[in-house]
């Protein structure tokens, strides 16, 4: 699991909550009103999303009468069998990843509580293999309609990027672009040899 907790301070209708999440499969249940998609919401915004279907604008996704609001993902980085982690670079096994949103409009990321750029915040989401910007990552409620409208080619791609098989397909081009090469001078061989077939003949 690549979340291991998510933690929502003055965001939306929770004024503070820790949500741990588990291995596989974790449901998200209650009825409406309850906060099931302000918990959505708040890790789509800190994973980088600058708009919502909630709100026009971050700063009205902080609760009513607060001046500031902060979603915090604890991301896993533990060893793997390997003994390496996924991020190496951090010597934890958690890393810390805040978006912090401000009334006046100001908001910014947080990497193990130091103030961060969003372009470091995609750097770590790359190297731990997710893509936020994928639709079939995170669905919110129109995203089959739009997944629905697109390309056969366009549908393939998002799935193949969502399940991780990005890195396969352009692997399986390049060696079928190795094998073209192959084929070529194996048919140029044999076009030589036949020549010196009929030269010897």
């Amino acid at each position: 699991m690549l979340i291991r907790e998510v933690i929502l301070e003055n965001f939306m209708s929770y004024e503070y909550a820790r949500v741990p999440l588990k291995e596989g499969v974790n449901v998200v249940c209650g009825p409406n009103g309850s906060g099931k998609s302000s918990f959505l919401v708040g890790i789509c915004v800190a994973l980088g999303d600058t708009y919502t279907e909630r709100s026009k604008k971050l700063s009205d996704l902080i609760r009513w009468g607060q001046d500031r609001a902060r979603v915090s993902l604890l991301l896993d980085n533990t060893a793997r069998e390997d003994g390496r982690r996924p991020i190496p670079r951090f010597d934890n096994d958690v890393i810390r990843l805040s978006r912090v949103l401000r009334r006046n409009g100001v908001y910014g990321f947080e990497i193990n509580q130091k103030s961060a750029q969003k372009y470091e915040v995609m750097d770590i989401l790359r190297d731990l293999g997710f893509d936020p910007t994928n639709m079939l990552i995170i669905m919110h409620q129109n995203m089959p309609t739009r997944f629905a409208a697109l390309s056969p080619q366009e549908k393939l791609r998002n799935l193949e990027t969502s399940v991780g098989f990005e890195t396969y397909r352009s692997d399986i081009m390049e060696a079928k672009r190795k094998l073209s090469g192959v084929l070529s001078e194996e048919q140029s061989l044999i076009e030589l040899l036949d020549r010196a077939w009929e030269t010897l003949g």
